[in-house]
């Protein structure tokens, strides 16, 4: 495995490095180049996972629909399937869209792993209570600090999936700290993980604010087979009559006057 992501393994190790330059008069300075490292990735992957936001959340507000089709199609899997690609291209939603960000990730995390647990640079060097940030935490609060924010992040995440996901997400962070408990990671990967986790709850609530706000522009998701409410249609009659509503108090007080002449009111 090593050597088929030596092509990653080898920048990264090179970045790792010239931080560490930088730093290298530091307290602790590999573990914050760990942490800087892991950093740069995560502003790298923004738009990965900006993408991934908006792809969950569209998917949320269009959950009603699709139970519906899911319901009326029950019976037949194969009309099923074809109305509800109908109805994402319809509303023009991706419902691999959420799942592709993290798959694009995934070689990297890979890579990092790897290198942080071979890595020779690394051994004897202290992080705060850790002597050793190739070897496991003795105390193993990384391991705590790490199922937090896993959860944290879990949870903020799971806001934009359907109840099954959401237990899975949720129980998700308790399996890999059992796991860590009994099967120990070098430290300096657990410094990684904690980061991204710290650096993912952030960003979460930052972009899910940005998104929110964009929504309060755009029109409701369509009913399968129906084009979204204010297309192209809302738009012609707006420009048809020029933006404004055209009714009895709006003919009345279109009208013109003379010039000089007072509009008159009932008394």
């Amino acid at each position: 495995m090593t050597d088929a992501l030596s092509f990653i393994i080898e920048p990264l190790r090179a970045i790792l490095e010239a931080i560490h330059s930088v730093i290298a008069g530091a307290p602790y300075a590999w573990g914050f180049s760990i942490i800087i490292l892991t950093v740069l990735i995560r502003i790298v992957l923004i738009p990965l996972t900006v993408k991934q936001y908006t792809s969950m959340r569209a998917m949320q507000k269009l959950q009603p629909e699709i139970k519906k089709l899911q319901a009326k199609y029950k019976d037949d899997r194969q009309k099923m399937n074809e109305e509800l690609m109908k109805f994402y291209r319809e509303n023009k939603v991706n419902p691999f869209g959420s799942c592709l960000p993290l798959l694009l990730q995934m070689p990297i995390f890979l890579a990092l792993f790897y290198m942080l647990r071979s890595e020779s640079l690394l051994q004897g060097q202290p992080f705060f209570w850790i002597s050793d940030i190739s070897q496991a935490d003795p105390y193993k609060i990384l391991v705590v600090l790490f199922v937090g924010t896993q959860f944290l992040s879990s949870k903020l995440m799971s806001t934009s999936v359907d109840k099954n996901q959401q237990i899975m997400m949720l129980a998700l962070p308790l399996v890999f700290g059992v796991m860590f408990f009994f099967w120990p990671f070098p430290a300096g990967v657990l410094i990684y993980w904690v980061t991204t986790n710290v650096w993912s709850v952030g960003q979460q609530l930052v972009v899910m604010k940005i998104i929110k706000a964009r929504e309060a522009d755009e029109p409701e998701p369509a009913p399968s087979g129906k084009k979204a409410k204010g297309g192209a249609g809302a738009a012609e009659a707006a420009r048809k009559t020029g933006g404004k509503n055209v009714g009895k108090s709006g003919a009345g007080s279109g009208a013109k006057r003379k010039p000089g002449q007072k509009s008159k009111s009932k008394g």
